[in-house]
């Protein structure tokens, strides 16, 4: 949980008391790849901060899937819009390698915001660093080239060449293999 306390502590500012307060209400879960952390018509109960290893977010259009986000270490991972409407998911986040993960759950978190002014203002500086990214990359995936979104990508998650099949990416980007593949050996 280390990492999460640094994240947290460059977030937010969180005091010694605020932290000790919060991690009375997370937990480590660790799931095996292949594993859901959320399947899509579930409703959302948890925060999922990734300790190590990585998941995927997808849409199961048919006999297609479409990659929507890739959650890294030190990045959560949830479906906002579930978790504070309390609707299904429309989406899967599932684990596409073994993650540790720190999870918050949602009662338990709203019940410590409701009783810490301190720890509920670190909660709303988290969510609108998550929402801040995804309007920047819905921004980006709608307006912009795939270049450009195949720049960005690289930009906001360096390694993500390295970890994730070219199959999962080019459908993340909105491409085709083949134009993908164009413009990754255009970078070589």
């Amino acid at each position: 949980m280390e990492n999460l306390y640094i994240y947290i502590k460059n977030t937010a500012n969180l005091s010694e008391k605020g932290w000790s307060a919060l991690k009375k209400v997370l937990n480590i879960r660790h799931f095996k790849k292949g594993e859901y952390l959320l399947k899509s018509g579930e409703v959302s109960n948890s925060l999922f901060y990734i300790e190590t290893g990585y998941c995927r977010a997808y849409y199961d259009y048919g006999d297609q899937m479409i990659n929507t986000n890739f959650y890294f270490e030190n990045e959560f991972a949830t479906n906002i819009r579930s978790m504070k409407l309390g609707i299904g998911s429309e989406y899967f986040i599932q684990a596409d390698e073994d993650i540790e993960a720190v999870v918050f759950d949602k009662d338990k978190l709203y019940d410590l915001f409701s009783r810490s002014v301190e720890v509920d203002t670190m909660g709303r500086k988290l969510m609108e660093g998550i929402l801040g990214r995804q309007e920047e990359q819905a921004y980006i995936f709608k307006l912009h080239t795939a270049r450009e979104r195949y720049d960005y990508m690289c930009k906001i998650q360096p390694k993500i060449l390295e970890r994730i099949p070219l199959i999962h990416i080019a459908s993340y980007l909105g491409i085709s293999l083949d134009t993908l593949r164009n413009i990754h050996n255009a970078e070589k």
